[in-house]
């Protein structure tokens, strides 16, 4: 049987899409034959980061994936700071040690060590369990991420991405061959698929428009209710119209940022299980994503970027209404008519363009027919199903496994 090593900090049950998506790629893994070990954080914690727990996704995973959670001392805002610093190469560096002693333990079938990141750190600690072991190691970069060691650099057998942008960037950045690149989309789980509710109503008036995923100032998520509040003054007659929902873990940047925003209008709820959150998307007429980088020069750049929470929405077929820097998000929307985008920067064309949803609203049914199309390509499965023919090659390849 294939044998897989994940290290991943984030996991399961973390309840953010680092959790939601670590479970169901181990589950359709294991499924298409992968004996799977995930080395976790048993105890994540961070300055100003929500870690809010879903026990629910523990039901995903199946009973033949060994979980190994391994505790991390705790040093509070110290990681932080010192990654701010640039005195540590990352503010999780705390877990590195005791997860490398754990890799140690339990490796020992011959495998593929596999890195999900970032954080970075779990490729630090990849990267030692794999020269130690001798087995070939694979990156999966769910975002771009700088400042992976250059030592680190040869021993990457392969490189996974989120999107073509993303893929064609990191390769290019870090001068690896693109024969070893490898792109599987985020997409949604067979569980988000639920049976989508009747939104044909055009003669309704209010137009529901639902958040739903991480929530911190790279998406400023508050953009929507701002536009909103600019086509109110534009347009006084819609006030009050159009209802906007946001489901996500509270932090900083809800407390702050987010809050001085919510009425009846504009409502925050909070984090809630998946299952919960889909059912939502699925009753709402629009869901909203949002990027705000666009600065390379600082590592903010979103362009090569679909957020998970795009994929939940097209799971349900809602049409998207999104806003950020041209990249993978726009075309994705643009090319395959699944709704509409905005430069971030532009709120007068937001405005506009939730005025042209508001008073004609039959211009959502194409879009959810061309996302009814598009389902099955960005379906999780699907993309699992081309990662395990990628990792086969490279586990098929390895040489004979023979512990240092």
């Amino acid at each position: 049987m294939k044998k897989l090593y994940i290290i991943s900090y984030y996991f399961a049950p973390l309840g953010r899409a680092d959790g939601i998506n670590r479970s169901y790629l181990v589950r359709y893994l294991s499924e298409l034959g992968w004996n799977i070990e995930v080395i976790s954080c048993a105890n994540p914690h961070g300055f100003m980061r929500n870690f809010q727990k879903d026990q629910s996704l523990m039901k995903i995973i199946p009973s033949d994936v060994r979980l190994h959670p391994v505790q991390s001392f705790y040093w509070g805002p110290f990681g932080n700071i010192a990654a701010i610093l640039r005195l540590i190469p990352d503010p999780f560096l705390n877990w590195r040690r005791p997860a490398v002693k754990k890799g140690r333990d339990i490796v020992s079938s011959p495998g593929i060590i596999y890195a999900v990141a970032p954080p970075l750190i779990n490729i630090l600690v990849a990267d030692e369990i794999a020269k130690n072991t001798g087995m070939p190691l694979v990156i999966d970069l769910r975002d771009n991420l700088f400042g992976i060691p250059e030592k680190t650099i040869p021993q990457i057998q392969g490189m996974v991405a989120s999107t073509p942008f993303s893929l064609k960037e990191m390769l290019r950045h870090y001068g690896i061959d693109s024969r070893k690149g490898h792109v599987m989309y985020n997409g949604f789980p067979d569980d988000a698929v639920i049976q989508t509710l009747d939104k044909s109503d055009f003669h309704r008036n209010e137009l529901k428009i639902v958040y739903a995923g991480l929530i911190n100032l790279d998406q400023d998520p508050a953009i929507l209710i701002r536009a909103i509040k600019l086509l109110e003054k534009r347009h006084p007659d819609t006030k009050g119209l159009i209802q906007t929902d946001f489901f996500g873990p509270k932090n900083y940047y809800t407390r702050w940022f987010l809050k001085p925003y919510l009425d009846e209008q504009f409502r925050f709820h909070g984090y809630i299980p998946f299952n919960e959150v889909v059912k939502k998307v699925a009753s709402s007429d629009m869901a909203f994503s949002s990027l705000r980088g666009t600065r390379k020069s600082r590592g903010t750049d979103k362009s090569y970027c679909i957020p998970s929470k795009v994929y939940q929405y097209i799971a349900t077929e809602t049409p998207i209404f999104a806003v950020g820097p041209p990249g993978a998000l726009s075309d994705l929307i643009r090319n395959e008519g699944i709704g509409l985008f905005a430069p971030f920067s532009d709120i007068g064309e937001q405005a506009d363009m939730l005025y042209s949803v508001l008073t004609q609203r039959d211009m959502l049914m194409p879009m959810r027919e061309n996302i009814r199309k598009l389902k099955p390509k960005m379906a999780m499965r699907t993309q699992v199903s081309g990662l395990d023919q990628y990792l086969t090659t490279i586990y098929e390849d390895m040489k004979c496994f023979s512990p240092p």
